[in-house]
């Protein structure tokens, strides 16, 4: 399993797809949600490696990684950790995809003008502003949701790669559910609505149809604040699109790399 050490905490990431991509083709660095870990990118690492290198960082505290003492924070705790990520595997022309806090993330690294820029950007999910006040509402009826889902799933023995992905997902935050809660916590102080503007990368904002959390007029506000941005939304999907409706979320992040290939052949 690949790690790297920073801060002197180990931090785990995946890397699959490295030795059979062309190498003008762009690796892709997946930055995941709030309590989560690399696991929720689990369908675009199965589907997508034999395109693109993926890489997938757990975070300090998730998945394998190892947990850090004291508060987190989206620019000078985590950004750090895939900036160090970066530098370790010395990554060039990289596409940055984060989804929901994992966005708040890559936003806050390209805003860092002393870290190697992306070629692009792609946020799944997310917002400038992720004040708690303001996507309480949203949490809650997606948990319920969630657990719904599960339910159903299990009650009639539907056992998708959605219902595994979020049924593992669900078993890890269970576990240690002080990751989740030091996640909102940096989340609620995350707020870049004045300075998002200067994100100068080409960037996708990709939005499920039904999210609770951060909903397609949030999404459209974030496509709209950005110089050089594009929005799609994913039907069907809720706050996890890469997990509700993989097949089409991988088909527009398909698109979006090929267009960004397009552009540097020009």
């Amino acid at each position: 399993m690949p790690y790297f050490h920073h801060k002197g905490a180990q931090i785990h990431y995946a890397d699959v797809g490295s030795l059979a991509i062309e190498p003008q083709k762009p690796p892709l660095l997946l930055i995941h949600g709030a309590g989560s870990s690399h696991i929720s990118w689990a369908l675009q690492l199965r589907e997508l490696s034999s395109m693109n290198r993926m890489i997938a960082i757990d975070l300090s505290g998730h998945g394998k990684s190892d947990d850090v003492e004291g508060n987190a924070s989206l620019d000078e705790t985590y950004s750090l950790e895939v900036a160090a990520l970066v530098e370790h595997l010395e990554l060039n022309d990289f596409i940055l995809v984060g989804h929901s806090m994992g966005g708040g993330i890559a936003m806050s690294y390209c805003l860092n003008s002393s870290l190697p820029p992306p070629k692009a950007l792609v946020l799944v999910d997310t917002s400038p502003v992720l004040e708690l006040s303001k996507l309480a509402l949203g949490l809650v009826k997606e948990a319920i949701e969630d657990r719904l889902f599960l339910f159903k799933s299990q009650f009639f023995e539907d056992y998708t790669d959605t219902y595994k992905v979020k049924e593992l997902e669900d078993r890890i935050r269970k576990a240690n559910p002080g990751v989740l809660q030091r996640d909102l916590a940096a989340c609620d102080k995350f707020n870049i609505a004045d300075r998002v503007h200067n994100i100068q990368e080409p960037t996708l904002v990709l939005v499920g149809e039904h999210d609770d959390i951060i909903n397609p007029k949030v999404a459209e506000n974030l496509r709209n604040n950005l110089p050089n941005a594009d929005l799609a939304i994913v039907r069907g999907a809720h706050h996890a699109p890469m997990i509700e409706q993989p097949n089409e979320f991988n088909r527009l992040l398909l698109n979006y790399i090929a267009s960004i290939e397009e552009k540097d052949d020009a």
